[in-house]
C-alpha cells in the first residue's frame, strides 16, 4: 500500500500530542473525556467489531441516537479500520428508514434509549444484524452493550487494514422529507479537507470550545465545528438534543467560543426569559446556516456585542463552502453585508453559470457550482442521481447566486422554487427578507402559484408573532416600500405554522402540497 495515501490514525496522534487534554464534555451527564480516553475508546471499538463481530474495511455501522460519545468513539475508529459510518435521522418516518437499511446494509446499529420505537422498526425486516443500546438496559434480543464495548480487551486477532483517503468514511443524508433520502459518500479525503478548511478559515485552535447544537444524523452536526475542533485539539461540549435553557447554562459555565445553529434554534435561544441577562462575551462568533437568518434575530444577537452571520454549505460538497472572514470583520462591516453568505473558504472552487453553462458576471445571477477536495463521491448505490447534480467534474448545488464587487456571494434561492413572472425571474428568498422586516412576521415562505395573465405569481405563507396581526394590503405595502409590483406576491395566506424539515429548514414540497394554490385565506 503506498503509505502517502493511508489516513492518519488522528486519535493515536492527539492522544500522543495532547492526552490529557479534555477533548469532549457530555454535558448531560457531567462526564468529560480526554483526548488520551477517546484514543483508548476508539480502540475498543476497533477491536470488539473486528474481532467479535467479524466486520472488515468498508463494512457499514449504523447510528439511530442522540447525540452521544459512541459518534465521536465511532469516527476516530473509523480511521484505523475503514469502517463506514452511516447515521438516522431517527424523526424518520419507517419506509423512508427502512429504504436507507436496505440500501445499506448495515451490520450492526447502535441506538438510544429514546429510539427504541424507531429501531423496533428496523428489526421487522427480518435481517440479522447486531442492534446494540449505547445508554439505557438492552433488550433481550441484544447480545451486548455500549458499555460491554468500552472495557472490550483485544485477543489478539485484529488485523487493522488501514484505509485510504479516498475510501468511503461516512454516509450522511441529504433530501429527507423533501423526498426519499439519499446517503452522500464521503471520503476520508473530503471530511479532511473539510475539517482544514474549517480549521484554516475560521482560525479554530487548541483554545477553542464549541457547544454542538445540531444533531449527528446531519453534516454540520459533524463537519463544520465538531471534527475541526477536535482535529485542531480543541474542546467539544455535547448534549443529547437542543434545549435553549440548557443551552444558555452552557454559555454561563462553560464559555463557549464558537457555535453553529439554524435561526429556529437562535429565536428559540433570544425568546428564552434568561437570555437578555446571559453573558455571550465569550463567543468570538456564531454561524447561522441551512437557511437564511432575518435581520430582526442577528439584532438579537449583535446588540449583545456578538458577531453573527450567515454561513452556506452542502453535504454534497462540504459543508464547509462559503463564510464570511468573520475574524477580520468589524460590527459594522458584518451589519453591511448581514444578507451575505460570504466568501468561499479554502480548498473550494466556485463557479457562477447561466442557463448555457457560461460563467456570469459579478452581480449577475447564476447557478452555483463546486468542485475541490471537500466534496462527495457520488450517492451510495445511485448513479443515476449522482449524474444528475456532478457535470464535467462540477457539482451543480441548485441554488441560484450572485456575487458583489468584493467577492461575497448572496444566495437568492432555488433554481427549482424560482418562478417566472411576466417573463421575469423571481427568486422568493429576497421577498421573503423584505417581508420578515416587518415587526409582526414570525415566519414567511413565498411560492410561485399558476395565473391565466402573468403565468405565475407570488403567493406568501406567513405566521404572524403571538398577539400581533397585520392584514394583507399593510403587508404588500410594507413589500412595495422595497420590492417592484411584480415581486409582490399576489395572495398572501396567514397560517399557525410552516412545515419544516427535521433540522428546521422549510420544507418547499409539503408546502407546495398545501399552499400551492391561487388562493388568500
Amino acid at each position: 500500500m503506498n503509505n502517502m495515501m493511508s489516513v492518519p490514525d488522528f486519535a493515536f496522534y492527539r492522544a500522543r500530542t495532547s492526552g490529557r487534554r479534555e477533548a469532549v464534555f457530555d454535558y448531560d451527564n457531567k462526564r468529560s473525556y480526554t483526548y488520551a480516553e477517546i484514543e483508548k475508546r476508539s480502540n475498543c471499538l476497533a477491536f470488539f467489531l473486528l474481532e467479535e463481530l467479524g466486520l472488515r474495511k468498508g463494512d457499514r455501522i449504523a447510528f439511530c441516537a442522540e447525540n452521544s460519545i459512541a459518534f465521536i468513539d465511532a469516527f476516530f475508529m473509523s480511521c484505523k479500520t475503514g469502517i463506514i459510518l452511516t447515521s438516522y435521522n431517527y424523526m424518520l418516518g419507517r419506509n423512508e428508514l427502512n429504504i436507507l437499511l436496505e440500501k445499506e446494509t448495515p451490520r450492526v446499529v447502535f441506538y438510544s434509549n429514546n429510539c427504541k420505537q424507531a429501531v423496533e422498526n428496523l428489526r421487522q425486516d427480518g435481517v440479522k444484524r447486531e442492534y446494540i443500546p449505547i445508554n439505557g438496559d438492552r433488550d433481550d434480543r441484544d447480545q451486548y452493550s455500549y458499555s460491554d464495548i468500552t472495557t472490550y480487551e483485544s485477543n489478539g486477532t485484529a488485523v487493522f487494514d488501514t484505509p485510504r483517503y479516498d475510501e468511503i468514511q461516512m454516509l450522511i443524508h441529504t433530501g429527507g422529507t423533501t423526498g426519499d433520502p439519499k446517503a452522500a459518500m464521503m471520503s476520508y479525503w473530503a471530511l479532511f479537507f473539510n475539517a482544514m478548511g474549517e480549521i484554516l478559515t475560521a482560525g479554530i485552535n487548541r483554545y477553542d470550545c464549541i457547544n454542538v447544537m445540531l444533531p449527528f444524523f446531519h453534516t454540520a452536526g459533524w463537519n463544520v465545528l465538531m471534527l475541526p475542533t477536535l482535529i485542531a485539539g480543541g474542546r467539544v461540549i455535547i448534549t443529547e438534543k437542543f434545549e435553549p435553557g440548557k443551552i444558555l447554562k452552557i454559555i454561563e459555565t462553560e464559555r463557549p467560543t464558537a457555535c453553529l445553529g439554524i435561526e429556529t434554534m437562535y429565536r428559540a435561544i433570544s425568546s428564552h426569559p434568561d437570555f437578555e441577562k446571559a453573558d455571550f462575551s465569550c463567543y468570538r462568533w456564531m454561524l447561522n446556516g441551512a437557511a437564511p437568518i432575518s435581520r430582526e434575530t442577528l439584532n438579537a444577537y449583535w446588540n449583545k456585542g456578538v458577531k453573527m452571520v450567515n454561513a452556506y454549505g452542502m453535504t454534497e460538497v462540504g459543508p464547509n463552502n462559503l463564510s464570511p472572514a468573520v475574524n477580520d470583520m468589524t460590527p459594522e462591516e458584518i451589519k453591511e453585508k448581514w444578507i451575505s453568505v460570504g466568501r468561499p473558504m479554502y480548498f473550494n472552487n466556485i463557479r457562477l453559470v447561466n442557463e448555457d453553462g457560461v460563467d456570469v458576471q459579478d452581480g449577475e445571477k447564476g447557478e452555483l457550482l463546486f468542485s475541490g477536495n471537500l466534496t462527495f463521491s457520488g450517492y451510495w448505490k445511485d448513479v443515476e442521481k449522482t449524474n444528475e447534480i456532478v457535470k464535467d467534474g462540477w457539482i451543480h448545488t441548485g441554488d441560484i447566486a450572485y456575487k458583489d464587487q468584493d467577492g461575497y456571494y448572496y444566495i437568492c434561492g432555488r433554481k427549482k422554487n424560482m418562478f417566472i413572472s411576466g417573463g421575469e425571474n423571481i427568486y422568493p428568498i429576497e421577498i421573503e427578507h423584505t417581508i420578515m422586516g416587518h415587526p409582526s412576521i414570525e415566519c414567511v415562505c413565498v411560492l410561485g402559484v399558476p395565473d391565466e395573465r402573468w403565468g405565475e405569481v407570488g403567493k406568501a405563507v406567513v405566521v404572524l408573532k403571538p398577539e400581533k396581526s397585520v392584514t394583507k394590503e399593510e403587508l404588500q405595502a410594507h413589500i412595495r416600500k422595497e420590492k417592484s409590483r411584480i415581486k409582490t406576491p399576489k395572495y398572501i395566506q396567514f397560517i399557525e405554522s410552516i412545515p419544516k424539515t427535521s433540522v428546521g429548514k422549510v420544507d418547499l414540497a409539503r408546502v407546495r402540497q398545501i399552499y400551492g394554490y391561487p388562493a388568500d385565506v
